[in-house]
């Protein structure tokens, strides 16, 4: 007898799971992929914070990453002096991200001080930005 209500408890609880599972499918917003014409000005927004900031300008590089036969991800490579603050200039770029709806968390490496900030588009990285910290120069 005691099998029997577990049955009937097991079976009304994935019952109530997969009513529970369909609702929160129907509700969920669906990921918003970025346009490919909106890549280009991703790619424009991306050098001109990069070019306008007055310690970068226009020392930085990018290459491309093949992520497969149909994609391919843009790398910056930046090099900083130590006192560059990599938080405001990740904050800025952020608020500029915004308006195409897309994310840029970052993760700093230690004991380097590096940062990188990754553009999410959904769940794809489109690009990513390599801030890496130079030595500063020596006075002879």
């Amino acid at each position: 007898m005691k099998i029997r209500n577990k049955k009937s408890l097991t079976t009304i609880l994935l019952a109530l799971l997969c009513v529970v599972s369909m609702v929160i499918l129907v509700f969920a917003k669906p990921i918003e992929k970025i346009d490919p014409s909106e890549l280009m000005d991703l790619n424009e927004l991306i050098e001109t914070k990069l070019i306008e900031d007055p310690v970068i300008g226009s020392n930085y590089r990018t290459y491309k990453i093949e992520v497969d036969s149909s994609f391919t991800r843009t790398v910056y490579r930046v090099p900083v002096p130590p006192s560059f603050s990599k938080t405001v200039f990740h904050f800025d770029l952020h608020k500029s991200l915004t308006d195409l709806k897309l994310a840029s968390p970052a993760k700093v490496l230690f004991p380097e001080k590096d940062m990188n900030i990754y553009v999410y588009d959904g769940n794809t990285i489109r690009s990513t930005i390599r801030l890496i910290t130079t030595e500063p120069q020596r006075a002879e």
